[in-house]
């Protein structure tokens, strides 16, 4: 008989954990579920048997805010897609008609708890982005960076799951709710912080609060020079352990209280390029780099300055932002001298991994450098994700899912991830999952250009093209670009799917040749595409010969990718796969 944890329930073939607010199949695998989905499954779950109308399913789900009957429709639609259940089968869910909804199957509910204190079996911590105490005096580099230094020196505790900076940073609202904020983001205790600067002057007010009840578990305020925040950041991090009786390790104390730079101006030049790293437009990336190199510049030791680098000219050069000849060299001298001034940095090995797998494509060698940064800090969620990347270009494909998972597990609210989660199930040519995952993307971020087209290129291979066109559409819209969505739409309504498709690569392509003769940087992967779409097989194979010798992440899914299909069994197609160099088991 299987022991149940006083917080995970079990029903059919799966096992729901409240606390770390996870579901999974009891035969393995993690079922990703957003924060709303899971929060209507648990309510159905607790109340298993009972009919809730759907006044109270609403109020309980979306308790601080007005929502609408079909936000919750949408809720039991995507809950039922992910535990496998179709309409017309009522394995786990009944609709009754005219009052709301019932879960049927037959739930172990855990035992009841004793009372216990607020921090008690507290085991997960979201550190939301500081707030101004006068909002004339904002720092918004500061605010995200004192969240940002929390965040890693907490990860560095293996008994307590820590939100990444991905999942927080969109929390900056002076406005937000700390608690309902921990709720969204399915944490135990949440870290809410406020800051004052003044000159060299600077306090601090922090407080752990019981996402549960709302109770205080810490709190405290610090006044010191800027010089002294170092030694702030390491007193809050220290009482935060205590409140939740942690036991550590001599490892985990010294990374709690290890200080990356003693230099307070190479620290804030360093928070402002992260700061800039993590924004969208092209001219806020390009900012990161100016300020990871004043950096470094302010002190030659700051091994995480000379992160920042590579992630700069490293990330741009793998996802065609920047030239790769001129830009990977510059990210192999940043990593390499992090890695020599601080070889225990989780980030320098993910980022020597990536460097190995898209440059050099040194398959053995990514691996040994992924697995050791996830050795260093098992829960940094980027190194799981990276892992996971390269297990699809080897095509292990399961093992691929189950680290994709990982990375999920341990930020749930990424659409980065639940879109990757879908590109594996693509490639995979398994569409209806990799559907199923982009439309819970999607559900976090509805309007992701990128999610869109992703999910069109789904559909259009799951056998529905006027969905896929639909999709497509809603891209570009999206994306500001509404010419190439006006011809889309105008040639599907006016001569069908292939024309449609035709005439947008036909548009794609006068603009590259456009761009390329203005001096661009233009990727052959896209020239590629445009002459596939075209039924040009000849200037295709040209372009994707091209496309092999650049060292980009496009270039290794090529041979798995089902955009490719219809020129595989070209001879030339072959000597494009060998070209990529990848394991002779794999071409």
């Amino acid at each position: 008989m299987t022991t149940l944890r006083p917080d995970v329930y079990e029903f059919g073939d799966f096992r729901l954990d409240a606390a770390k607010r996870l579901l999974s199949r009891r035969t393995g695998g993690m079922v990703p579920l957003t924060a709303r989905v899971f929060d209507t499954l648990l309510y159905l779950v607790q109340n298993s048997g009972t009919v809730l109308d759907k006044r109270s399913l609403m109020e309980a789900i979306w308790p601080d805010s007005i929502v609408e009957e079909n936000n919750l429709n949408q809720s039991i639609s995507s809950l039922r897609r992910s535990l496998g259940e179709s309409p017309a089968s009522h394995r786990y869910i009944v609709t009754v008609p005219g009052r709301g909804y019932r879960f049927v199957a037959e739930v172990k509910a855990p035992p009841a708890l004793p009372s216990s204190s607020s921090s008690a079996r507290i085991r997960s911590v979201a550190v939301l982005p500081f707030k101004p105490l006068v909002l004339e005096n904002r720092d918004a580099f500061l605010e995200m960076g004192m969240a940002d230094t929390m965040i890693a020196k907490l990860s560095g505790i293996r008994d307590v799951v820590v939100r990444p900076l991905s999942s927080v940073r969109k929390y900056v609202d002076l406005e937000q709710e700390p608690l309902a904020a921990g709720r969204e983001l399915g944490v135990e205790s949440v870290l809410d912080g406020s800051i004052q600067k003044s000159g060299d002057a600077i306090r601090v007010t922090a407080r752990l609060m019981n996402v549960t009840n709302g109770e205080s578990i810490w709190s405290g305020t610090f006044n010191e020079k800027f010089t002294g925040i170092f030694a702030v950041q390491d007193a809050i991090s220290e009482r935060i352990v205590s409140a939740l009786a942690l036991r550590l390790s001599g490892e985990e104390k010294a990374r709690l209280t290890k200080r990356d730079t003693k230099n307070t101006e190479a620290y804030r030049l360093y928070l402002k390029g992260r700061y800039y790293w993590w924004k969208t437009t092209p001219d806020s990336f390009a900012k990161s780099c100016d300020y990871f190199q004043r950096a470094v510049e302010a002190d030659p030791f700051f091994a995480l300055g000379y992160c920042g680098l590579n992630s700069y000219y490293g990330f741009g050069s793998a996802w065609g932002m920047l030239p790769p000849d001129e830009n990977w060299p510059k990210a192999e001298a940043a990593i390499t001298k992090a890695l020599h001034l601080d070889d225990t940095l989780a980030q320098a090995h993910t980022g020597l991994a990536a460097h190995r797998l898209v440059c050099r494509r040194d398959w053995n060698g990514a691996e040994q450098a992924v697995k050791q940064a996830i050795e260093l800090d098992p829960s940094f969620d980027e190194a799981h994700y990276l892992y996971s990347f390269y297990l699809l270009v080897m095509q292990r494909v399961d093992e691929a899912i189950a680290e994709g998972e990982h990375a999920l597990e341990l930020d749930p609210f990424s659409l980065r991830i639940y879109q990757h989660l879908g590109n594996i199930h693509y490639h995979a040519r398994r569409y209806d999952e990799a559907i199923v995952h982009y439309r819970q993307a999607l559900e976090l971020e509805p309007s992701n250009a990128q999610v869109h087209e992703s999910l069109g290129d789904a559909l259009e291979r799951n056998g529905l093209p006027d969905d896929a066109v639909a999709q497509w559409e809603k891209g570009l819209t999206l994306a500001g670009d509404n010419e190439l969505a006006a011809v889309l739409g105008r040639s599907h309504n006016d001569g069908g799917f292939t024309r449609a498709v035709r005439a947008v690569a036909k548009t794609r392509l006068e603009r590259l040749k456009a761009r390329t003769e203005r001096g661009n940087h233009v990727l052959a992967i896209d020239y590629a595409r445009a002459y596939v779409r075209l039924g040009d097989k000849k200037h295709a194979l040209h372009w994707l010969l091209k496309a092999c010798d650049e060292c980009n992440v496009f270039a290794l899914l090529i041979a798995i990718d089902p955009f490719y299909d219809r020129l595989r069994k070209d001879v030339r197609f072959t000597a494009i796969r060998k070209k990529v160099g990848l394991p002779k088991s794999l071409n």
